[in-house]
């Protein structure tokens, strides 16, 4: 008798193991993809005139702003005015002929402008800074661009949006055009 219940005891048990549940295995931490909107350009302009080329060179994205440009040195005193209007005198350090705007918060670099005699280096660190400055940061260095090549951003964006908007409207009657022959295929089906 001890034996069968030995017997029986060992038997529920195994069986017990058997169906019993496993702790399950956590699953994998999914990989983190980020997207990044990022955009850049680059353009120059050549003169028969060495001393009237220049360059300019901007890249955009979710994390940071960068502008390079090279210029004549007689654009230096507009564009110096434009900086000093927009980003005023309290971050600025000037040794020579060199300008040089910083603003470090908690020991974050938020921006960093050098300007030369015939040089523009602008660094913009997005992760830091609120959209107030970034915006004005944008501006700035369409204004430091539009000045540079003689061009309008303004009116270039103008032209795009209304060629979108031409776009939009002839879309816009496609679709009514669309919706009526679906309504008549409903009405003439019911």
């Amino acid at each position: 008798m001890k034996h069968i219940i030995l017997v029986t005891l060992i038997s529920l048990f195994t069986i017990d193991s058997l169906f019993s549940q496993v702790t399950p295995k956590p699953p994998k931490t999914p990989e983190i993809t980020s997207t990044t909107k990022s955009s850049s350009y680059s353009f120059s302009f050549d003169t028969d005139n060495k001393e009237e080329n220049s360059s300019v060179s901007i890249k955009r994205n979710n994390n940071i702003y960068k502008l390079s440009a090279r210029f004549n040195e007689s654009k230096t005193c507009a564009i110096k005015k434009m900086l000093v209007d927009k980003l005023g005198n309290s971050n600025l350090k000037v040794s020579g002929d060199t300008y040089i705007w910083t603003k470090i918060k908690n020991g974050n670099k938020l921006y960093h402008c050098k300007l030369t005699e015939d040089i523009l280096k602008i660094y913009v660190d997005k992760e830091f800074l609120n959209s107030k400055t970034i915006k004005i940061m944008n501006t700035l260095g369409d204004e430091v661009k539009d000045l540079i090549s003689g061009s309008d951003s303004k009116e270039h964006t103008k032209r795009i949006a209304e060629r979108e908007l031409i776009t939009a409207e002839k879309e816009l009657v496609r679709a009514k055009t669309e919706l009526e022959k679906v309504r008549r295929r409903l009405i003439k089906n019911n």
